[in-house]
């Protein structure tokens, strides 16, 4: 066909204005559970329309990279695929109806530890991530899905709106669903023969926990661990009232790390030799990722919301969805009586005082800042990297005590959060204005110039004007950096990322005060051998990093400026910064009472 006659279908295409239909056909080999077979219909669709799939905001793993087989027929009329863009494809067919085919075949991982929000299949199951495995119309977010799945005959837990499966599939392993598009991509699959299921109901609104075991899983305290999910999760219910979900899973899977949070739905690695040693271990993830449910999949910043097939927006207010969920993360497992690590709250938060002070960006770039540049590629902050989640969690910490202190401790955060819910949740992404307006009105004080030193600006943390509320104070002073038994550590603040697209490794550094920047080397240098071991992967630094012992000199070669370059460093200790948060001697009754609350979670 001809460019001309290719625009004249496009132009045409563009013209109808019809709400299109989707059919799914998803099937995976019993057999051979290699690959996902993914047959999609398009009926009443426009002549050309865009096919893609959606670029998650956190984890972009690319999954096109994965697609084979691509094809597209009009039935019993000839269609065109064409290709937009990587992840973006166009097809061109008769009167809107069209059927593209394709093939998954996800990368061959560690079975014992990879990201649980990667696809795996296995023998025994399978966990599939839906937003890397369903192509879907972009222009059409809401269109109606219709999905049949067919697989080995196992237990199946799929919740979509309209199509709740959570038991044992027949005989032929077939089940059906229908839902919009914009849901079934929030929507991950977990089926295998081994899945042990626990049910549980808060409001009358069930809730199931998942666990899905690698074949030779060590076995742990299943009652222990089971009653502590529903203590938490009945906390963080209590935050806001009341369930916002229809029902709720927790998919937890053995052999995988990290976490990905859905509307009804969040997956979490959690490996069972580590539950072994303790069934509350994931605890605090568990609290962070069931609490993103309110704040960040309904109540989100501006920039966020809906999947999208173009590269994920800026956004200024990750500092609250995530770094005030890492608050909330610590308080729920303390409501429900497992503190972490069975710390003090005063103990912990000296900790995350150290975190903060000892990486130098926190207090040189702004919340609003390192919000922003999340999506943006690593070492974009040169030799300062700061961290949103800290950042975000000291903030929720402080807004806290203001709101407590203003209020005689009538109010505090969790009346913020539920403002801000009413406000926002599902109606548009807030902003720092959003917040501070609504933060005021929740403490009937004004918030602006806090908001302005320590959300816009990077101005220092000072808790010493918020703990006293509360009969404590904090004591920050500097020491050498030493392990458990007193002796010297040596620097290592000096870490490596892969560059895209190519993967090569560049330098990173956290402090330019490290021994590793004094001696010339800097973020985004071309990192070629660390102590003379050749660096080609992350794994391979990790391994020269462990090597390093205090005195000894290392050579690091470096590409800079399209030139060898060779920097030897001698590697000798560091100061860092020691946080401690003490009662005040003369509290009164009054915040004495307080501090109770605090340190109970309350």
């Amino acid at each position: 066909m001809t460019r001309l006659g290719l625009l004249s279908l496009l132009v045409l295409g563009a013209c109808r204005t019809t709400t299109p239909e989707l059919f799914y056909d998803v099937g995976i080999d019993p057999r051979n559970p290699s690959s996902i077979q993914v047959n999609m219909q398009i009926a009443h669709g426009p002549r050309s329309v865009r096919v893609a799939m959606a670029v998650h905001p956190e984890y972009n793993d690319r999954y096109w990279r994965y697609i084979h087989d691509i094809e597209a027929n009009g039935f019993d009329k000839r269609a065109i695929l064409g290709v937009d863009r990587e992840n973006v494809w166009r097809v061109i067919s008769h009167a809107g109806w069209a059927q593209v085919g394709y093939r998954i075949d996800p990368p061959l991982e560690n079975a014992t530890n990879r990201p649980v929000w990667h696809t795996t299949l296995r023998v025994d199951g399978g966990s599939i991530n839906t937003v890397d495995t369903f192509l879907y119309l972009p222009d059409f977010p809401h269109a109606t899905a219709r999905i049949r799945f067919s697989g080995p005959p196992t237990p199946l837990v799929w919740l979509i709106p309209g199509g709740n499966r959570i038991g044992i599939a027949d005989g032929i392993a077939i089940q059906e669903f229908e839902t919009d598009v914009e849901t079934l991509l929030d929507s991950p699959i977990l089926y295998g023969s081994s899945i042990r299921f626990w049910p549980f109901a808060i409001d009358g609104v069930p809730h199931t926990i998942a666990y899905w075991p690698l074949p030779d899983a060590t076995s742990f305290d299943t009652a222990a661990f089971v009653e502590a999910i529903e203590k938490v999760a009945r906390e963080a219910v209590a935050v806001f009232g009341k369930p916002v979900y229809p029902y709720y899973a927790f998919l937890l899977e053995d052999g995988a790390y990290g976490a990905l949070e859905h509307r009804n739905s969040v997956t979490i690695g959690m490996p069972s030799r580590d539950l072994a040693r303790d069934p509350h271990a994931y605890l605090p993830e568990l609290a962070h990722e069931f609490f993103h449910t309110w704040n960040l999949v309904r109540l989100y910043p501006k920039g966020r919301g809906m999947l999208s097939a173009d590269p994920p927006a800026h956004t200024t207010g990750l500092w609250l969805s995530e770094g005030v969920t890492m608050f909330y993360a610590e308080a729920l497992t303390r409501r429900a009586g497992f503190p972490e690590r069975n710390m003090t709250r005063s103990d912990l938060l000296g900790e995350e005082l150290e975190s903060y002070y000892n990486s130098p960006g926190n207090t040189r770039i702004s919340p609003e800042v390192a919000s922003s540049r999340a999506v943006d590629t690593t070492g974009i902050s040169g030799d300062y990297e700061a961290n949103y989640y800290t950042q975000g969690r000291l903030i929720g910490t402080a807004l806290d005590l203001i709101i407590r202190d203003s209020t005689r401790g009538e109010r505090g955060l969790d009346d913020l959060m539920r403002a801000l819910y009413s406000s926002f949740a599902l109606k548009r992404g807030f902003t720092t204005d959003d917040v501070e307006r609504i933060a005021s009105s929740v403490c009937s004080c004004n918030t602006r110039r806090f908001f302005d030193d320590h959300v816009r600006n990077a101005r220092p943390l000072d808790f010493n004007r918020y703990l006293p509320s509360i009969g404590l104070r904090a004591v920050v002073d500097t020491i050498p950096a030493t392990d458990s038994v007193g002796a010297p550590l040596p620097d290592t603040r000096i870490w490596a990322y892969p560059r895209r697209p190519d993967g090569k490794m560049r330098v990173w550094i956290h402090d330019p005060a490290s021994v590793w920047a004094r001696a010339g080397l800097h973020t985004g240098q071309d990192l070629v051998a660390f102590n003379n071991a050749p660096i080609d992967s992350f794994p391979d630094f990790r391994r020269a990093f462990r090597t390093v012992r205090l005195g000894q000199t290392v050579p690091v070669d470096i590409i800079e400026n399209g030139r060898a370059r060779r920097v030897t460093v001698t590697v000798t200790g560091y100061n860092r910064v020691r946080a401690r948060v003490i009662p005040i001697p003369d509290a009164t009754v009054a915040q004495q009472e307080r501090r109770r609350l605090w340190e109970r979670g309350r």
